[in-house]
């Protein structure tokens, strides 16, 4: 009998350390977020055929400067409609970049056209590059400006998703909500957690509303799925799996005492 009891406290000690292991990977995952990134934005109104022939030539960026850049000739960027404007995130630590006409048949050789060098503003989320129709050493000029971005059409769209009952009042439909919301890169993110929903409330207001409602473990602002618990979660549980394994520890030392002793 006493090397039943004895197996079963190494047992629960193996378990409990086992546990630990595994509920401290958990909490590492749910502690992992989206990389965060900045917006660059472009302005062509003033050269119009910048992006004229979308067919051949796409409107791109090329960015370094940081832990990661692009390849040449830089990445194709996506427009914006509510603010007629191109733009691309590109890592918070990019320094500089340099935009570009991406010929669609070859998109790695020299690109059609190129703008100047341009290290990023300090608030880059808050400028756009406009180019102008000067040409410096052959390479289109232009200059930040200052400029306030309306509400855009990808956290417009968002926001629709959620903004009735019908639409956000479920489990699963709050959980798509903060999964959805997560998938948005950081500028956007920003910009809907600031965004007045209605009721002198914010997108963020409702967020949290619907995550602590619902009872989701998912963090706000992360790319972690609803199934691993979070930090707070993994904690509670790494504390009582440990506690029982000190409590197998405990026990085996006692029989192995009283065998001793006894």
């Amino acid at each position: 009998m006493k090397k039943i009891v004895k197996m079963m406290a190494v047992l629960g000690l193996l378990s409990g350390l086992f546990g630990v292991v595994a509920t401290r990977t958990l909490e590492v995952k749910a502690e992992a977020a989206n990389a965060e990134t900045k917006r660059v934005w472009l302005h062509t109104t003033y050269v119009s055929w910048w992006d004229g022939d979308l067919a051949n030539a796409l409107v791109g960026v090329h960015y370094w400067g940081g832990t990661s850049g692009s390849d040449w000739a830089g990445v194709q960027m996506s427009k914006d409609n509510a603010n007629n404007l191109w733009y691309f995130d590109v890592p918070s630590d990019t320094t500089t970049v340099k935009f570009t006409r991406i010929k669609v048949s070859d998109p790695t050789a020299e690109p059609f056209n190129k703008s100047v060098n341009t290290n990023l503003p300090v608030n880059p989320n808050l400028s756009r590059f406009e180019l102008w129709n000067d040409i410096v050493n052959g390479e289109q000029g232009g200059a930040w400006v200052d400029f306030t971005p309306a509400t855009t059409t990808a956290v417009s769209a968002f926001a629709a998703t959620i903004d009735t009952d019908a639409e956000a009042c479920s489990v699963k439909a709050a959980q798509a909500a903060i999964d959805a919301y997560n998938d948005l890169p950081t500028f956007e993110q920003n910009q809907y957690a600031a965004l007045l929903v209605g009721g002198g409330k914010t997108g963020m207001d409702r967020l949290n509303y619907l995550k602590d409602f619902y009872n989701i473990n998912t963090p706000i602002g992360s790319s972690v799925s609803g199934r691993i618990p979070s930090s707070d979660n993994s904690a509670t549980a790494t504390l009582i799996i440990s506690a029982l394994g000190v409590s197998s520890l405990a026990g085996y030392y006692f029989i192995s005492k009283k065998k001793l002793f006894g």
